[in-house]
């Protein structure tokens, strides 16, 4: 039966594709249909097996031809005029057919992959009908899970490369920004540190192209700024270049224009500010953000070149015996609150363009639920405590006149209690390290933060009594004891 297999299939493969030296029968009885190849099935019949099926029709014979000598007429026929119901068409249209269906499969995407074993990549002939998915297996629940990773690797890798958007530089040079952030420096408005500035000045300013910030030094004062201006412009561009070129290896030279007085060097007040431009922006981003920074050479608060929103300080509070904050609190709240004040406050948001009187009523609720206190522990002689409140609220408006009347108004009230006396506002000075109007020099937070590298906290007069200490009367030299 194994001969005869063999002989019959070479028999046919010959007959399909003759060789020039391969005898060929003169006729052959054409069989076709599906009685030859039933599907999926194989010839049973061993006396068809013994015969060779005929794939191509007999060509035409010709007296001057062998009988046994194929033609390439016959060939050219083949290619040209291909029947459809020969058995080799059949047997493709067999196998294309979905008559026996595959039970119990289920689609895995690992055994669709270009990367499966056995998935050649094989075209197929224009026309064709698409292949059908080979038989897979059952895709277990530890492949999906890493075809659920792998398709979020480059995802991942992304994220891991790039820093955050809170992300805080650390340079060995500065003081690194503390836990909760550096503390703020409460102005007197927005815009103060334009105060005193020449108007020439202010519109050159103005006409610089951003990217642009500007800086306020720390520990100098407006006759200091005014006197070492090129020092000070120098340290400032030496701090900045340092930073930037920490995000860009070749950064252009920095400019550092320095403030100049209204009325001249003989004018009685000075501005404290720098205008810094010729920065890259992403440079610009990353000293703003931080807004602090603190070297051994000069410490400096950066602030971007616009006026955001009225100041958070309202005022401080004094003649209370009380250092609880939260009755101090409840005594503003409640004098604002009372009905003829909270009337005015009303009367003061209306002017500042709200279109109906449900917002002015909101903006008043608003307000009131922001307060915010903050002892400061002033002492007098002798070590006596004598509680300060600075009141800070959230502008629910950035109308700039709106704010100082508001705050004119509030200022001038007095906050009385049952029993802890009666609040008033009092003067405030700016910090001479800061210049923050929050706090003295002697209460600047600033030099307790961690690995603070920008000026400390002095007394004068322990200064002065120290330089002193080491002259006797006379000014001759005096020994310690």
């Amino acid at each position: 039966m194994k001969d005869k297999e063999t002989s019959s299939i070479k028999a046919t493969s010959q007959t399909a594709r003759p060789y020039p030296s391969t005898p060929r029968p003169t006729s052959q009885t054409p069989r076709t249909g599906p009685k030859f190849f039933p599907p999926n099935t194989l010839p049973q019949d061993e006396e068809s097996m013994e015969e060779p099926y005929s794939f191509l029709p007999d060509p035409p014979s010709s007296p001057g031809s062998p009988p046994d000598t194929p033609t390439p007429i016959h060939r050219e026929i083949c290619v040209t005029k291909p029947q459809n119901d020969l058995p080799m068409f059949q047997e493709f249209k067999v196998v294309q057919s979905n008559e026996t269906p595959v039970d119990n499969v289920v689609p895995s995407d690992l055994n669709s992959s270009i990367h499966a074993p056995g998935n050649a990549m094989v075209d197929q002939p224009m026309g064709a009908p698409p292949s059908p998915p080979l038989p897979t297996r059952a895709q277990t629940a530890e492949e999906d899970s890493i075809l659920a990773h792998l398709a979020l690797a480059e995802a991942n890798r992304s994220i891991l490369s790039q820093n955050g958007v809170n992300h805080r530089t650390v340079l060995p040079q500065f003081t690194p920004t503390p836990i909760g952030g550096f503390p703020h420096v409460h102005m007197a408005h927005s815009a103060q540190i334009f105060d005193h500035l020449d108007n020439k000045v202010l519109l050159a300013w103005f006409q610089v192209e951003h990217p642009k910030f500007l800086v306020r030094v720390f520990d100098h004062s407006a006759k200091d700024i005014a006197e070492k201006t090129a020092i000070i412009a120098e340290r400032i561009r030496a701090s900045i270049t340092t930073i930037a070129d920490y995000v860009h290896q070749e950064t252009p030279p920095i400019r550092v224009s320095p403030p100049q007085p209204q009325g001249g060097r003989g004018s009685k007040d000075f501005p404290i500010g720098f205008l810094i431009h010729k920065v890259p922006e992403e440079t610009r981003n990353l000293i703003v953000n931080q807004r602090i920074w603190s070297s051994p050479d000069i410490t400096f608060e950066a602030l971007p070149f616009n006026c955001s929103q009225p100041p958070e300080l309202l005022f401080c509070l004094s003649g209370f015996t009380t250092s609880d904050t939260d009755l101090v609190r409840k005594a503003v709240a409640d004098v604002w609150s009372h009905d003829n004040h909270r009337h005015d406050i009303d009367d003061i948001f209306s002017q500042c363009g709200f279109q109906d009187d449900e917002l002015v009523y909101k903006a008043t609720r608003e307000l009131i639920k922001s307060i915010r206190v903050e002892m400061l522990d002033f002492k007098v002689t002798g070590g006596l405590s004598v509680p300060h409140f600075n009141i800070f609220v959230t502008s629910p408006t950035n109308d700039a006149k709106t704010w100082t009347t508001l705050r004119g108004f509030l200022h001038l009230l007095e906050y009385p209690t049952g029993l802890e006396g009666c609040g008033t506002a009092t003067a405030l000075f700016p910090c001479q390290l800061c210049h923050s109007l929050a706090h003295p020099r002697g209460l600047c937070p600033f030099p307790l933060i961690p690995q603070w590298n920008g000026p400390k906290i002095k007394n004068r007069n322990t200064a002065s009594s120290t330089r002193q200490s080491g002259r006797s009367r006379g000014g001759r030299p005096g020994r310690n004891t």
